[in-house]
Parts: C-alpha cells; sequence; structure tokens
C-alpha cells in the first residue's frame, strides 16, 4: 500500500561548497547542484532523505561527460557550462509550491528559468523559460527540460535475482500506429543509448510516458511529457559489471523533438517549454501509475464542468447516412438506454450523401439535409433531459469547402513547400488561429452547445510544417502548438460550463499538454475484442479512468465477444453507447435488459467514485495485436469500501482459471461479493480476498465475469 504524504512539500537550499537544492514532495526528494557553472542533478530517492550528512551519495559531476540537469542548443552551441546563479525563488500556490531558479550564461546572452512545481504527490513538474538578451534572433535547436544522471547502482550485478540478466525496464507503448494506442510493454534496457520516439519520426498514436524500473533496487521513475508535438526520451546506461564496484550510471534527457530549429527567439523574447512531470516511488507498477493518475487530477487537470463528469454519452455519426428521421430516433433511443450526453458527429454540415471529409471548413448546418436546422434536435435533446452537442474538425479545411477555395494560402505545407499536410491549416500564421478560434465561439454560440467534440483528423504529418524567420528555415510544432493551446485555454475560459471532448482520429493526441485543456478524451478508434481490452488496459495506464472516453457501437457487434464482455471494459472509463437499435426495428428485450443493468451499475456504483479511484492491472501486457489469455482490470474506492473487477478471457484461451487477489480492498473489512454472470453473492473478509484470491473459470474465448465488491 502506498502510504506517502500526499500533501506535504518543500524546498531546502544548501550552501555546502555548491549551492544545492533539495526538493521534496511527499516522500520523493530530488536534489540538484550549481557546480563549476553547470547545474546538475545529484540524486533522486523515494525515502524522503536529504543526503546533507553523506555526500559521497550524491552524484559527482566530475565522472560523467553529460550530467547537466536541463539540455538546451542555441545557435549549434550546446549551454551545459558556464550558468551563473542569479536568483531563486519559492512561492505556494493553489497547485504547489513553486520553485524558480534564474541563470544567466556567461558567454551567450540568454537567461533561463528553472521552474519546479511541488504539489505533494511524488511526481515533480519541471519547465524551462529561455529569454534571449542578446542583440540577434536565437535559434532555438533542441531543448530537454530534464535530462542528467538519472541514477547510479553500486553492486547491480550482484542485486539482481537469478532470472534477470537487465538493471532496467523500461515500459512504455510499444506500437505508434491508429487502432494499437495502449500498446504497453516492457523492455530490456540495454547498456548502450536507447531512445523512444513520438510523432515525426513515427506515427501520433503513442501516449508520451515511460515507466523505468530497477530490477536490483525495486524502484520505479514515472514520467509523462506534456506535449501533443514530436517528442524523445533518450536513456544511455553504462553498466560495468567487470569491476568490484559493479557501477552503473543512467543518463536520460526528455523533451519535444523536431528539426532544428524548433524555434527562433527574438531578441528580448521569452519562450515556455513543455512541461516534463517526472516522479519517484517503491512499489510496483501499478503503484507508480496510480502517483502519476493522483499527480494529475491534483495539479494537471482542470475541474469538470458543471461540477461532474463521467457523462454517459450517446450519438450519430457518418457511419449511417444522417437525416432528420434517424438522427429524432437515435436521440429517442439513446434518451431510453439512459444516456446524459447527446450529440451529432461528423456530416452535421454536409449535403446528403456526400463525404464528411470533403468540407470541414464550412461549418453550417446543411439546409438540404436538415431543413429546419438544428433547434428541433437540441430541443428534443433537452427535454429528454440530456445535453446536446456537436463535432468539429477545427483544425482542418476539406478540399471542397469554401474556405479552402478562398484561402488555399492558409494550409499548412511540408518542407518541400508544395505537399499539403492532410489539409491542415497553418496556426502559426496569427489570422489563420484567429479564424478558427472563432469559428468554434460561432459553432457554441449558434447552436447553443452543452457538449463539444473537436477532432483532429490529420494522420502522419512527417516533420511538419515551416516557416522562415530571420534566415532560418524554423519548423513549425511549436508555434503551432503554442498558438492551438492558446485557442483552447480561451475557448474553456470562456465556456466554462461547455463539455469539451478531445480527440484526433482516434487517440492521437492523448497526451497531458492536450487533455488538461479539455474535459476527457477518446483514446481510440479501435472497438474490436480482443484487442479493445489491451487498449482499454494501456490507457488507463496513462490516464486516470475519468479521462478515458471508449465506444460500444453496433457495427460488426458479432465479432467484438458475448454482450456482456464489451459492455464491462466499459464499466472502467467513461461510456459512449450507439446504434443499438436501427429504424424500423424493435427493441431486443434481452439486449435492453442487459444494458439497462450496466448502465444502473455505472451510474449507482461505480461513478460515484471513479473520480478518486484506483485502478489496478492484474494483467499489464500482452503479446500481439490480437491479445491471447487472460485480461484482468480491478478498480476500487479510495477508501476500499467498493470495487469491481473485470476477468476477460480474450482469443485463444489456453488456461480456463485464474486466479485474482483483489489489492485494492482493506483486509480487516467484510464485503459482500457479487459474481455478475449468475448474480449470486456471498460474504468473504478482505484477508481471504486479498490473501486467497477467488479462482474464476472460463472456458470460452471472448467471455467475462464481473465481481462486484461492496463493504459490510
Amino acid at each position: 500500500m502506498n502510504t506517502e504524504n500526499k500533501t506535504w512539500n518543500a524546498v531546502f537550499v544548501q550552501d555546502l561548497p555548491n549551492p544545492t537544492i533539495a526538493y521534496r514532495s511527499g516522500l520523493v526528494v530530488y536534489e540538484e547542484s550549481l557546480i563549476l557553472g553547470r547545474l546538475v542533478g545529484r540524486s533522486w530517492n523515494a525515502a524522503g532523505f536529504i543526503n546533507s550528512w553523506d555526500l559521497g551519495t550524491r552524484l559527482e559531476p566530475s565522472n560523467h561527460p553529460t550530467p547537466q540537469a536541463f539540455w538546451l542548443e542555441i545557435d549549434g552551441q550546446l549551454l551545459a557550462t558556464h550558468w551563473t546563479w542569479v536568483g531563486f525563488e519559492q512561492n505556494q500556490e493553489t497547485k504547489g509550491l513553486h520553485i524558480v531558479l534564474t541563470l544567466c550564461h556567461k558567454v551567450r546572452s540568454i537567461k533561463v528559468e528553472v521552474h519546479t512545481l511541488l504539489d505533494g504527490t511524488s511526481v515533480l513538474t519541471r519547465w524551462l523559460e529561455v529569454k534571449n538578451e542578446g542583440t540577434l534572433p536565437a535559434s532555438l535547436g533542441a531543448i530537454f527540460p530534464w535530462s542528467g544522471i538519472l541514477q547510479t547502482t553500486t553492486h547491480w550485478r550482484t542485486k539482481l535475482s537469478a532470472n534477470e540478466d537487465s538493471l532496467y525496464s523500461l515500459g512504455y507503448m510499444a506500437n505508434p500506429h491508429w487502432g494499437n494506442e495502449g500498446d504497453f510493454q516492457w523492455h530490456s534496457l540495454p547498456n548502450a543509448t536507447y531512445q523512444v520516439h513520438g510523432r515525426y519520426r513515427r506515427d501520433r498514436h503513442r501516449h508520451p510516458m515511460f515507466v523505468l524500473r530497477n530490477n536490483a533496487t525495486g524502484e520505479h521513475f514515472v514520467a509523462q511529457l506534456a506535449w501533443s508535438g514530436g517528442y524523445c526520451f533518450e536513456f544511455d546506461l553504462d553498466a560495468d559489471s567487470g569491476t568490484t564496484d559493479q557501477l552503473a550510471q543512467l543518463f536520460f534527457r526528455a523533451g519535444p523533438d523536431a528539426p532544428a530549429p524548433q524555434r527562433i527567439i527574438e531578441v528580448g523574447e521569452k519562450i515556455i517549454s513543455p512541461e516534463l512531470h517526472l516522479g519517484m516511488t517503491f512499489g510496483n507498477l501499478d503503484i507508480a501509475i496510480q502517483n502519476m493518475h493522483d499527480h494529475l487530477r491534483r495539479s494537471v487537470f482542470l475541474p469538470q464542468p458543471r461540477q461532474k463528469g463521467c457523462w454517459i454519452e450517446a450519438g450519430i455519426g457518418p457511419e449511417v447516412e444522417i437525416t432528420t428521421e434517424y438522427v429524432i430516433h437515435q436521440i429517442n433511443s439513446a434518451a431510453q438506454l439512459g444516456a446524459e450526453v447527446f450529440f451529432i458527429d461528423a456530416g452535421w454540415y454536409a449535403k446528403p450523401y456526400s463525404e464528411w471529409s470533403d468540407t470541414v471548413g464550412d461549418w453550417k448546418f446543411d439546409k438540404k439535409r436538415f431543413p429546419k436546422g438544428v433547434k428541433p434536435f437540441r430541443d428534443l435533446v433537452h427535454e429528454k433531459g440530456m445535453l446536446w452537442g456537436l463535432w468539429m474538425d477545427a483544425e482542418r479545411i476539406g478540399s471542397k469547402s469554401k474556405i479552402f477555395k478562398s484561402h488555399p494560402q492558409w494550409l499548412a505545407v511540408a518542407y518541400d513547400g508544395e505537399k499539403s499536410l492532410g489539409n491542415m491549416l497553418d496556426l502559426t500564421k496569427p489570422e489563420v488561429a484567429k479564424w478558427m478560434e472563432e469559428q468554434i465561439v460561432r459553432v457554441v454560440n449558434e447552436n447553443e452547445l452543452d457538449f463539444f467534440r473537436l477532432d483532429y483528423n490529420v494522420g502522419h504529418i512527417a516533420a511538419g510544417l515551416h516557416s522562415i524567420k530571420d534566415g532560418f528555415v524554423e519548423n513549425g510544432y511549436w508555434r503551432y502548438y503554442e498558438a492551438l493551446y492558446g485557442v483552447y485555454e480561451r475557448i474553456r475560459k470562456r465556456f466554462p460550463d461547455l463539455i469539451l471532448e478531445n480527440c484526433a482520429g482516434g487517440g492521437g493526441r492523448t497526451d497531458i499538454g492536450m487533455i488538461r485543456r479539455f474535459s476527457h478524451t477518446w483514446v481510440t478508434d479501435w472497438q474490436l475484442a480482443p484487442r479493445s481490452f489491451t487498449i482499454t488496459n494501456g490507457m488507463t495506464m496513462a490516464l486516470p479512468p475519468e479521462y478515458v472516453d471508449r465506444l460500444m457501437a453496433g457495427q460488426n457487434g458479432h465479432l467484438r465477444g458475448d454482450l456482456d464482455f464489451q459492455l464491462r471494459q466499459l464499466l472502467f472509463v467513461r461510456p459512449t453507447l450507439a446504434f443499438f437499435n436501427p429504424i424500423g426495428a424493435d427493441w431486443n428485450p434481452h439486449q435492453l435488459a442487459r444494458l439497462n443493468h450496466f448502465i444502473k451499475l455505472y451510474k449507482d456504483f461505480v461513478r460515484p467514485f471513479m473520480s478518486t479511484s484506483r485502478i489496478y492491472h492484474h494483467t499489464p501486457t500482452f503479446s500481439g495485436s490480437e491479445p491471447h489469455g487472460w485480461g484482468v482490470l480491478e478498480l476500487a474506492s479510495e477508501d476500499h469500501s467498493r470495487a469491481i473487477a473485470g476477468l476477460f478471457q480474450l482469443s485463444n484461451p489456453k488456461n480456463y482459471d485464474f486466479l485474482i487477489r483483489m489489492r485494492g480492498l482493506e483486509l480487516s473489512r467484510n464485503y459482500q461479493v457479487t459474481f455478475d454472470n449468475t448474480r449470486q453473492s456471498c460474504k468473504m473478509n478482505g484477508y481471504a480476498l486479498m490473501q486467497d484470491g477467488i479462482k474464476i473459470r472460463l472456458e470460452g474465448a471472448l467471455t467475462s465475469e464481473l465481481l462486484i465488491f461492496d463493504s459490510i
């Protein structure tokens, strides 16, 4: 059990031979010093100790060529040394203790503010603010807000278990492609340089996170980069197994990745780097993940609109021809199910029987498709007690749209100056960003929206857009996301009650840099079992469950396992339901009864504790895109009074039995345990449930069981 104090933070500055800062949050301590003009990380520990009395436990920077605590390249120069201490301040803010260390470079006219936020959890937030104080524009080549020696381990070979060969295991989302989101895998870290890339070097459906496990000491580092563009996590392990000390040193750096220069800094201008959220803990993978979730909930994500979250959504999309009759039918069906939000997806602006993607950008209801406009739909949705919403692909314009014909110069183009990047708008141009924001505001106001789904259907965009700045060919990622984040921040501030759902062709932008501006996020377009489980499994590692939106729809439902298999996955996230009842067909009473059962279970039992829940991944990794064996998730309330456990037999079952030992209960409590397959219940004590466990038998592929635990 994680027993760390989650409400305490402090900073301790020592003069020593060199000024040293100890950042303390919960039980995590990170120390760094300014030594001979270099800011260097000195040590991490997850037990609360400041190493002031044992200087030998700190890293000696002279023993490593790149110990600097941040990585900054300006005009082709790595500014690793020649820094001077200018100032240090700390302020207790709403989110936590905010520390700012100001450094100036002796050779280049560059000032850096090193920002660190301590929110009382085991995860620290680090970002840089870089100011050009020279007389000429400065070219930013590379910037990693956090770098240096992450850890040193002595006698590492003798500390490993007999079946473990690698000192470190690195966990990250292995498959970066559409429909494979959340593919969490462990990889042995070699005694060499190892890089994990996202976006322009890879497809964009890889969430920017990593978990690093020291197999000798049991510590876990967990990190996420708050950035929607390209990124790089780099690790360089130097592990000596032949000497008496068997010293291993692990260097890392993490930050945005794009062709240089990533940003031109004008004279007097200050730029802000993406944030890296990095923490350390003792314990298992789930404790590390839960600590990150605590951090995200506490100081990163915004409060849910209307003081509520986890709505059940329903809608209608371009999979069918959208007509007035069909929309009304689906509104009534959604209300009958108990949905709380209804929205019209892509196509509401398009002419009948046309491609929805051709005219994105012309954000007006099409009169041929909907002669009476939106008002009848909005009124009916509200009459049924639901919230009303629409979809918008705001960052793109279709090739047959009016705006495309009138402003072709607004399109982002590749480095060759000709290739369109998926008809993506060039938001680095202020007039384009202004137009996009105006369209969002107009659509919200004209249609009186309660809910807005903002999509981004631009695929792999390689190196990205560019522009000419002060004689440099500047990559456009940085300015693009500066502009985009600014738009969505203003939208969120302007419409505080508006539910904003993030989507990007499925889970193409699930990073916390984007989601912190939204209410929740769509994590995938892939719904087919058994992969649907692995996506849910992995994305609830990356994000707290209440921010993960999953769909269960009717198309090809027979390929997705039995009805319970599909529905039970949605209990661990935010459910979206659709396409159960086409026009002219009566409800299947058996199907409707199961739907009603799960919706009631979600609303009455699960949702009240979901926003503070603890999620446990009993089967964290799988091999192959279509996984075999068992998939098991557990969701428990923070006070251990309630929990659910979903056990899913995936494809090609080899073992029909699974022994589940619960992790989120309390040893001293008694629980009523309900087996949902039979609706039978029994009383069991927490000790037996957590130590002895319950054996579940499922003999068929794509079948499941749901266990419900309620304290007595």
